[in-house]
């Protein structure tokens, strides 16, 4: 009888080990150019850590269950958040969405300027075209990846 446990824990531990992305491609990865200090530190009266930056992305889901972009972190940045631009009145303000974004089952969810965006605060160095890091993103139920992003104009 003991053999019957085994062999339904090995079959637990095979089936959360498949699928482990939860179906979700990750692509056209990029970020604007940004600035760590200088500039950025002015106009912040010299608080707050260095400039801010922003990564877009197209993020797919082929997977049978919604999962959610929760944040992230890289070492271009002392904190990566998940933000939203919305306008308020005839001002365009970024709002931090602290439930991050649903990518639905199925679907695809796009990050680009204007709109949804994984937000780089407190800029560690600058971002110039052509340079190259990478971002760890924590899904709600595919875990942690690592993609590459890639700092180009618009």
């Amino acid at each position: 009888m003991w053999f019957l446990g085994v062999a339904v824990l090995l079959m637990l531990v095979a089936g959360c080990g498949s699928g482990g992305d939860g179906g979700l491609a990750i692509e056209e990865v990029w970020a604007r150019p940004a600035m760590a200090g200088g500039e950025a530190m002015a106009e912040t009266g010299g608080m707050g850590g260095g400039g801010t930056g922003a990564v877009f992305m197209r993020i797919s889901n082929d997977g049978g269950q919604a999962d959610r972009l929760m944040g992230g972190g890289t070492d271009v940045a002392e904190a990566v958040e998940i933000h939203e631009t919305v306008m308020d009145g005839e001002v365009m303000r970024m709002q931090m969405l602290p439930q991050g974004i649903e990518i639905p089952a199925g679907g695809e969810v796009m990050l680009k300027p204007g709109g949804f965006h994984v937000m780089l605060i407190g800029m560690q160095r600058d971002l110039s075209v052509g340079d190259t890091f990478e971002i760890e993103l924590l899904f709600e139920n595919a875990g942690s990846r690592v993609v590459t992003v890639e700092v180009r104009e618009m």
